[in-house]
């Protein structure tokens, strides 16, 4: 099984927040409309803001640290447990728990989270159907 037989497309960008609704209100001044909010697990607000099938979603950090940048590219996936085999013969790091889910959407997601050469965060994630 290759890698990209199971990858559809980009799924999220996430981005970081300490000022929520001001970065719902600015994405929605740039035409995305908000899809789904929630709670985090640890506290602190989610958000996804769609535009064209481009999704945006945002977090209010409960922790010190940078905001306004890009966190991680989000890849929506299919055959989640296949793909995470297959990706653990790929030489980068695995920088999450394995596969983790939450419970985004209404059925959850499952997802994890490669490390790029450059330190950049790759998320494969599967909505559950």
């Amino acid at each position: 099984m290759l890698v990209k037989d199971c990858i559809q497309g980009l799924q999220h960008i996430g981005i970081p927040t300490k000022k929520m609704e001001a970065s719902i209100a600015f994405y929605e001044n740039l035409g995305f409309q908000l899809m789904n909010e929630e709670e985090q697990v640890n506290g602190g607000a989610v958000a996804f803001l769609e535009l064209k099938g481009l999704v945006i979603e945002l977090w209010e950090l409960t922790e010190d640290r940078s905001i306004g940048a890009i966190d991680h590219i989000a890849l929506d996936v299919i055959k989640i447990d296949e793909l995470y085999q297959a990706v653990k013969e790929l030489p980068y790091p695995i920088v999450s728990n394995g596969i983790e889910s939450l419970h985004y959407w209404k059925k959850g997601i499952r997802f994890f989270i490669v490390e790029g050469p450059n330190q950049e965060k790759i998320e494969f994630c599967q909505i559950n159907l």
